[in-house]
């Protein structure tokens, strides 16, 4: 029997800004991530919802689900992590507060459960849990990386590297927020793809898409006012 898989996401930092804003926002308010405490790039990845769309392609090929049974729900608490839909319309569901010890702890003893410093969710406390539609023409690098992941090959590959590149330059200042997802759609654009790559040419195609997007830096770089 088929089975869904849900994916929840925050939002990020700048879930409720509008265009004209988005233009203006600094690496430093970027940053401050409304719900979790992370690294300087997944977070980054968090306000533009890169980081969903390289979680499909994870849970595509470490859980055999096709990309249409993989769905991105809105969800402002960060308490659901993650949901399984099976076949008969039950729902399971991981809950707990956003603290990335407990996934890092859990990868490292699996599959044993140990206690964890991170506190336990107080039910008393809790009042409500919401869910919305991801906005993906508030966030089109969700979807590159659905166009990328179901392109497959080494797209996916380049996605990632170009993504590295654009948000390394935006914390450098040297694009802003808004180019990010024009600079990794360039980079794909011009990519030469492989439908079935070896490993050494995955690796060789990542070394090219860093390079390709470092060179287009320069580019954007000179349209920003």
């Amino acid at each position: 029997t088929e089975i869904r898989l849900i994916l929840t996401a925050s939002g990020g930092a700048f879930r409720d800004y509008d265009p004209a804003q988005l233009a203006q926002v600094t690496p430093a308010q970027a940053l401050l991530h409304p719900t979790w405490s992370m690294g300087r790039k997944i977070t980054i990845d968090s306000a533009t919802l890169m980081n969903k769309g390289l979680e499909i392609i994870e849970a595509r090929w470490l859980f055999d689900v096709t990309y249409d049974n993989i769905d991105v729900v809105l969800h402002r608490e960060s308490i659901v992590h993650s949901m399984v839909e099976f076949g008969d319309g039950t729902v399971k569901a991981v809950l707990s507060l956003p603290d990335m010890r407990l996934p890092i702890q859990y990868a490292l003893v699996y599959p044993q459960r140990l206690r964890s410093p991170v506190p336990r969710l107080d039910w008393h406390q809790l009042r409500q849990l919401t869910f919305g539609e991801v906005d993906l023409s508030k966030h089109p690098c969700l979807s590159i990386a659905l166009e990328a992941a179901r392109k497959g090959g080494t797209y996916p590959a380049v996605l990632s590297a170009a993504d590295e590149v654009a948000v390394e330059s935006f914390l450098c200042e040297e694009i802003g927020f808004l180019d990010i997802a024009p600079l990794v759609r360039s980079v794909l654009g011009a990519h030469n793809p492989l439908s079935q790559p070896s490993l050494d040419e995955v690796l060789a195609v990542d070394d090219w898409a860093r390079r390709e997007a470092r060179r287009q830096v320069a580019d954007f770089s000179r349209k920003r006012p």
